[in-house]
């Protein structure tokens, strides 16, 4: 065989395999994850095959020019290129071409060498996503950095892992194939569940580190929840009984977060599961996160202006009726009426002062939504249990914090958009609201667009629609109108790591419940005052009081913290004021200049030693509460935690059992159990004074050391403050577009 032809076939073997590299390069290095992917999974087909077909003519020139038969050094060359296949070079039969001929030469190296990353690829294509996830599973147990196990693989749990950019983490569930390969795609770690069991599996790397762990639990049944939420808990007990380290449950209670989310029809289990997990596991109940967002960002009287409320006493003007049409009453919209009621809290002129002013609830269901074992539990309990008592058993009864309307009534109910005009026509004057969810998005989303042209066809401007979604919908052009709000994307809101073991209405209900502590401290006088306030005895106050927030107080109890705090702009857009991250737009009111709104006639006054703590003047309290919009807002604020506590299931004490209940260690109750969800408090401010009195001779103390009424002030006391500290200011209302 002549050198040129030699020559000819190596070159176009050696532009082949270049061409073959250059595409392969480039396909690896611009195609995005997925694309790449799917590129080195082909090479399992035969994607790899080409680098040893063009392997094939250059052993057969070689042969030949070394005096075999064209058939001989073809079948030769073949059975050559099928041992390159499991990288079995050989030069021998083509020694005397590669002495001779220093081009075929460096083209035959070249092909070994592209086999060679052929092979590479060939491996990582068949064996990359388990060299990866063992890799990463590794990793992730074995370095430094805080780590997250999310339990269960779903949509949810991917937005949970995407929104986490601190933690080393995993997903950890049993998995199909291809589950597995699209957390491949994702590069999402994954540990296996049963892997060596794998719960004492993590617990034991919680014992031997100094890391901190949180554990998410979102699998697809409540057995599964319970399963691991129990085992954690078995693993957390035996951890603190037979450690050797010292305050073993102080240890495990701050570097160990457990986050389940759990139906809230079975929130008594696992309220009973987070007693027993020394502070460390969290329910979550997703429809009241997605509630209070709503009311958050949604309060009623955010869209209420000077023609329905009077900003100088906060009270709702004369003829104002507020309305809120629930259309559906499923768990979202149950949870959505239960956290409004607990919030959106209204007063009116009375003969004598301020009287509550009841919200309307329409609920449109086509059940007989009102027959529901939890409302039961809960919200109608108050009705249930005092109707038909003898009314002097207790101090004066409060009303029903809200006024329901249950109309069992189809929206394929060809008297629906009748029954809708006819509440909007009787409350001209007032407001309405119509939060929309009875089915899934797009549902919500196609009724939302029909009562949008009915409320053009009616001239109702002074109706609102709240569309309850899971997922945001920035496509739907309805969204971008006037009065037309999305709510509910648990993305933003449940799904969300930071929210979820962070948000700022938590951090803010701590933060004040760290304030309140250290001013009982000072005005105790059981501390040195001095010692109060420098930065090590705030820090033990406040990893003391984060630990009782978990460990020493009950679900009920640290969601009326939450509650207060969420309750504030609400308050604030009573008296024409609302709060905004400090970030936003809008000139922000110095401490003063909201003083001189709200405590307008009747001054703080503060402490004759000019204490402040944490920045916040100490503010003293007698029993002289006069008429004014500061004393409003604080009726207000005891009319809302009434409602809560009703919402939650509470009924009052009776005059008996705050005089003479005593708890376990024999200490007075004041009618305070929440065992048995009872409290001495859900009265009127009447009652509240007629309480003070009845303790205070009880115990033989003074009024003012008994007083309560101070409480209900406290809040809009400190909303400078407490919105300051918390990255929000005090603005003047606007209304929202």
């Amino acid at each position: 065989m002549s050198a040129a032809a030699v020559n000819t076939i190596a070159g176009i073997c050696f532009a082949l395999l270049t061409i073959e590299f250059v595409y392969v390069l480039c396909r690896l290095a611009f195609s995005d994850r997925r694309r790449r992917l799917v590129f080195l999974k082909n090479f399992k087909v035969g994607r790899c095959a080409i680098v040893y077909v063009i392997a094939i003519p250059l052993y057969l020139i070689g042969h030949m020019y070394g005096g075999k038969t064209f058939f001989d050094g073809l079948f030769s060359a073949i059975n050559q290129c099928v041992n390159l296949v499991v990288l079995k070079y050989s030069t021998d039969s083509v020694a005397q071409l590669m002495g001779d001929n220093v081009f075929y030469a460096t083209t035959m190296y070249y092909c070994f060498i592209l086999v060679a990353f052929n092979a590479l690829l060939f491996i990582s294509s068949v064996a990359g996503q388990s060299i990866w996830r063992s890799a990463n599973a590794a990793y992730v147990r074995h370095c430094k950095k805080d780590k997250l196990f999310i339990f269960g693989w779903c949509e949810e749990s991917r937005q949970l892992y995407a929104s986490d950019k601190s933690r080393a983490k995993l997903i950890v569930d049993e998995l199909t194939a291809e589950d597995k390969q699209e957390l491949y795609v994702g590069k999402i770690g994954y540990m296996p569940r049963k892997a060596k069991n794998c719960v004492s599996s993590i617990f034991a790397d919680i014992k031997r580190k100094n890391n901190n762990y949180v554990i998410v639990i979102n699998e697809s049944t409540q057995e599964q929840n319970m399963d691991l939420c129990d085992a954690f808990v078995h693993e957390i007990r035996k951890y603190v009984a037979e450690s050797e380290r010292k305050n073993a449950e102080q240890d495990i209670f701050a570097r160990l977060q457990i986050y389940v989310y759990g139906n809230p029809q079975y929130e008594a289990i696992y309220n009973d599961l987070q007693k027993r997990a020394y502070g460390c596991l969290r329910y979550v109940n997703k429809y009241q996160r997605t509630a209070i967002d709503f009311v958050k960002k949604y309060p009623f009287a955010l869209f209420m202006d000077e023609k329905q409320l009077d900003y100088s006493t906060s009270l709702v003007r004369d003829g104002v009726e507020i309305n809120a049409l629930m259309i559906g009453f499923g768990k979202a919209n149950r949870q959505i009426f239960l956290t409004s009621v607990a919030n959106n809290q209204f007063m009116k002129q009375g003969k004598d002062g301020p009287v509550n002013k009841q919200v309307n609830y329409y609920i449109y269901d086509r059940e007989n939504a009102e027959n529901n074992k939890n409302l039961n539990h809960s919200y109608y309990r108050f009705k249930t249990e005092t109707a038909g008592e003898d009314k002097d058993k207790y101090l004066p009864l409060p009303e029903m914090p809200a006024n329901e309307i249950y109309c069992k009534l189809d929206i394929n109910d060809n008297t629906f958009y009748a029954q809708i005009k006819n509440v909007l026509d009787s409350n001209k004057k007032g407001v309405n609201f119509a939060i929309i969810a009875f089915g899934s998005d797009l549902d919500n989303i196609d009724l939302a667009y029909k009562l949008n042209e009915k409320r053009r066809e009616w001239n109702a401007d002074n109706l609102i629609l709240f569309v309850k979604v899971r997922q945001a919908h920035n496509e739907i052009a309805l969204f971008n109108e006037r009065d037309c709000f999305e709510i509910g994307n648990e993305k933003d809101c449940v799904y969300d790591i930071n929210s979820l073991t962070n948000g700022w209405l938590y951090s803010m209900a701590r933060s004040r419940d760290e304030l309140y502590a250290l001013e009982y401290d000072y005005t105790s006088g059981d501390v040195d005052k001095e010692t109060i306030k420098t930065p090590e005895y705030v820090e033990q106050c406040r990893k003391k009081c984060y630990k009782k927030w978990f460990v020493g107080r009950s679900q009920l109890e640290r969601d009326s913290n939450i509650y207060a705090c969420l309750s504030l702009r609400s308050k604030l857009n009573l008296i024409g004021l609302d709060c905004v991250k400090k970030e936003a737009e809008g000139k922000a009111l110095s401490d003063k200049e909201y003083l001189d709104v709200y405590s307008k006639g009747f001054p703080l006054v503060q402490r004759k030693d000019k204490a402040e703590l944490q920045g916040k003047p100490i503010i003293a309290y007698d029993l002289e509460f006069p008429p004014s919009l500061r004393t409003n807002l604080a009726i207000n604020e005891h009319q809302r935690w009434n409602a809560y506590m009703i919402s939650k299931g509470l009924v009052p004490a009776t005059i008996e059992q705050i005089l003479n209940e005593t708890d376990d260690k024999g200490n007075f109750t004041n009618g305070k159990n929440y065992g048995l969800r009872r409290h001495g408090n859900i009265t009127t401010m009447q009652g509240l004074i007629d309480f003070r009195k009845l303790v205070a001779e009880k115990l033989g103390k003074s009024e003012e050391d008994c007083d309560v009424i101070k409480y209900d002030y406290q809040l809009m006391d400190d909303a400078w403050w407490l919105l300051d500290k918390n990255g929000y200011k005090i603005v003047k209302k606007k209304k929202i577009d």
